[in-house]
């Protein structure tokens, strides 16, 4: 297998963690596949359907940065460490003043890097990353100029398209890191959807990822009725279908509360994103009420505070703990400490529901199965 979708983007690449999957099956705790590190809280560009709820004028010390990013290197539970670091959420990462040495730093201590960033610093950090990173999303949300400052509030499209070509240019030959552009869209994008991977052919990155902006999950108003983002859907998926050119066109298929309780009324609403199988239209963790996949991914944000699930961050009332190394607390006591453990059973008995986007689904319904010790039906392929 050689291709991006048979590769680095086949969602069976979780399968690698089966081992992970059994522990968290067999009720044990595991250290994280991946931790996302926000370095700064604040952005550059005022995206209305930004997914992060909070933002403030917080940015990551060096001298805390270095000390997780070490103890992250060395963490292990069962043998088994933390593997990747993702630079993205809370803010526009590459804002920080010591970004690019962030990212060359962690890849030196053998940790994978990925990057999702709204591409307004790209052109004075390429060649770190080019060099470093594993991949690079660019959530850039309009393929011209008017259609990008409508969204992100912005006049920089011209410096964010030279510096995706910087990117790809300096990237040369080499497989990574992965490059790909973000497009939410609405009524009003779907009509430049096909100048959104015009644009994404003509800079010569991986891929294109088209989705309906998120409303509700993030505690937003929605900007679009029940029907318009069906229709949304509907076209850019035809569009992906008849695509045959060198990129992957991928749709991000999202159904929001709101438009599952019109289909299907008198039902349990059921929210999710549409890649992932699910049985009767409702995401395994609205069946099962139970989510014990998050273990596989932590989140430490600005300020230092630990969040055990991406769509929980900058929730007060989820927070884990803070890093306070002059005190003796690092990511270890936190992550091994009693308010984990606490808020961990309150996520396993799925009580963060209402904020959910379901992204561990897939390793949710692995899980269900490893803990059925009966293995129905497992004599059968």
């Amino acid at each position: 297998m050689s291709t991006l979708h048979d590769r680095e983007l086949n969602p069976l690449k979780i399968l690698h963690h089966v081992d992970r999957l059994r522990d968290l099956a067999s009720g044990k705790d595991v250290a994280p596949v991946t931790v996302e590190i926000d370095p700064v809280a604040y952005c550059n560009h005022a995206c209305g359907w930004c997914v992060d709820p909070v933002h403030k004028n917080e940015r990551m010390p060096w001298t805390t940065f270095e000390r997780l990013l070490v103890e992250l290197a060395r963490f292990e539970v069962a043998g088994r460490c933390v593997e990747g670091i993702v630079f993205k959420g809370g803010g526009e990462p590459s804002l920080h003043p010591e970004f690019p040495a962030m990212v060359e730093r962690t890849a030196t201590l053998g940790l994978s890097v990925g990057v999702v960033s709204n591409g307004s610093r790209l052109r004075d950090c390429a060649e770190t990353l080019a060099g470093h990173t594993a991949y690079i999303r660019v959530s850039i949300d309009g393929p011209t100029p008017e259609s990008h400052q409508r969204v992100h509030r912005s006049n920089d499209f011209d410096d964010i398209v030279r510096g995706v070509a910087d990117l790809v240019a300096a990237r040369k030959e080499r497989r990574q890191p992965i490059i790909g552009l973000s497009f939410a869209v609405d009524t009003d994008g779907v009509a430049l959807a096909r100048e959104a991977i015009a644009l994404g052919e003509s800079l010569r990155v991986d891929y294109v990822l088209l989705r309906p902006p998120f409303f509700e999950e993030v505690g937003r108003e929605p900007t679009m009725t029940v029907s318009q983002a069906r229709q949304v859907r509907a076209r850019l998926s035809q569009l992906a279908c008849a695509y045959s050119g060198p990129l992957e066109v991928l749709i991000g298929n999202w159904v929001g509360d709101a438009e599952q309780d019109s289909e299907r009324p008198g039902k349990l609403a059921a929210n999710g994103r549409g890649d992932i199988r699910e049985m009767a239209g409702i995401p395994i963790e609205h069946r099962t009420g139970r989510c014990l996949a998050s273990p596989l991914l932590a989140v430490v944000t600005a300020d230092g505070t630990l969040y055990g699930c991406c769509n929980l961050r900058a929730l007060p009332a989820w927070a884990m703990g803070r890093l306070d190394y002059a005190n003796g607390v690092g990511f270890s006591e936190l992550w091994n400490g009693r308010q984990r453990r606490e808020l961990l059973a309150r996520m396993h008995r799925t009580e963060c529901l209402r904020h959910c986007t379901h992204p561990l689904a897939r390793c949710n319904e692995i899980i269900e199965v490893l803990r059925d010790q009966e293995r129905p039906h497992s004599q059968f392929i």
